[in-house]
């Protein structure tokens, strides 16, 4: 016969008291990774149901966590939990079906893109990307400051003649970095012809993108960025710089031909980076080139969680997320409410989730704090993803 629910415990309390055991058994990331949106949804047969938003979420859970439920259950007087997917929760990303894992094999669609991925060279992105801002910082190219929480300071963008960095220009600071990465790494120095960096980025070749990655390489010399950081009352400390210190360009024949050669130096701030081993991160260039041109918020969205640092949540998982407030907006230059982000955000996630099999999820969700002030972030971006490797 089983145990049941205390009598006087609905399933609300019921939860509760779970809730409590998980959150002193389990790494709060874990916590929050696996159970921030799980909702009570009723017992049956003397079990808490513990309904989630999808079968990814599900199917992780009960693999990973079934002892753990258990244990916790049993510690807070319940009789067993059991995990559905909840059919009631609206706007919520569902994971393509095939990326649920088989049946005592745990092989899925993620694994397999994975095992593509091992197979070709990756590209290299960098927290530059993700943590400072630079490509979006002004969509509209007016100044403003960027708050920088892990400098406590404050970034301001000052456009050149031509305009200020954007997505375009991330990108191929992206293929310059890849080329950079591929050599000995000793000095700051990339040498490209303009084709084989279109080949790297995955851009058609012509004349006009010979163009376009001029005009690219020439804003990252020429947008210039000023930090200033204020260390209590003790002092602080101020940088001027831009994204390359010196760009050369070589051709054959008239200076309009678009078959050109390339030598690009990174400034010392960057390079200061870049050479710092915690701050580049692998890239696959080829789901890049796979989402298109057209869709920028999603490039972006890829680019900010590809550069990002993850939790890894076990073997084959690593799990990242940001509050969805102002900075994010700004890093991701998305220039609208953040009632409007959210719904962007939950679309570029579904986009990047038919291209990448690696993200297993990427959605927007509400907090699960207690007690939010006012003014202060109600949803969280969250995205799992199969690991590209065994030092990612």
């Amino acid at each position: 016969m089983s145990t049941g629910l205390p009598s006087t415990q609905s399933g609300e309390r019921a939860w509760r008291e779970l809730q409590a055991h998980l959150r002193a058994a389990l790494p709060s990331v874990d916590y929050l990774a696996w159970f921030s949106t799980a909702r009570q949804a009723g017992c049956d047969d003397g079990q808490l149901v513990l309904a989630v938003p999808n079968d990814f979420l599900a199917v992780r859970i009960r693999e990973r966590f079934s002892s753990e439920l258990d244990r916790c259950a049993a510690a807070g007087g319940i009789g067993g939990v059991r995990i559905v997917v909840d059919p009631e929760r609206a706007g919520v990303l569902e994971p393509r079906a095939d990326d649920a894992p088989e049946a005592g094999t745990g092989h899925n669609s993620a694994e397999r893109a994975l095992a593509l991925q091992r197979e070709r060279p990756c590209g290299i992105v960098t927290r530059l990307l993700a943590e400072r801002g630079f490509w979006s910082l002004t969509p509209s190219a007016q100044l403003q400051l960027f708050h920088v929480d892990d400098l406590h300071g404050t970034l301001q963008t000052i456009p050149s003649a031509l305009g200020t960095c954007g997505l375009r220009e991330a990108t191929v600071f992206t293929g310059l970095l890849t080329l950079w990465g591929c050599g000995d790494r000793t000095d700051p120095i990339v040498q490209t012809s303009l084709k084989h960096l279109a080949d790297v980025v995955g851009m058609s070749w012509s004349g006009n993108t010979a163009s376009m990655l001029r005009e690219s390489i020439q804003l990252l010399k020429l947008t210039n960025y000023y930090i200033a950081v204020q260390d209590g009352t003790l002092g602080g400390w101020d940088r001027t710089f831009s994204i390359l210190d010196d760009v050369q360009t070589v051709w054959s024949g008239p200076r309009t031909s678009p078959h050109r050669h390339v030598t690009a130096v990174f400034s010392r701030a960057i390079f200061e980076q870049i050479t710092s081993h915690t701050n580049i991160r692998p890239i696959d260039l080829t789901v890049l080139r796979g989402l298109g041109e057209q869709r920028h918020l999603a490039r972006r969205l890829f680019l900010l969680l590809e550069s990002l640092p993850a939790h890894k949540l076990d073997a084959r998982t690593h799990y990242i997320h940001r509050l969805v407030d102002q900075r994010l907006a700004g890093t991701l230059g998305a220039n609208v409410e953040l009632k409007d982000l959210r719904r962007k955000l939950d679309r570029a996630g579904t986009v990047l989730m038919e291209h990448d099999a690696r993200y297993q999820l990427v959605d927007v969700v509400p907090r699960a704090k207690r007690d939010l002030r006012r003014g202060e972030a109600r949803y969280l971006l969250r995205a799992f993803r199969a690991r590209m490797a065994a030092t990612d």
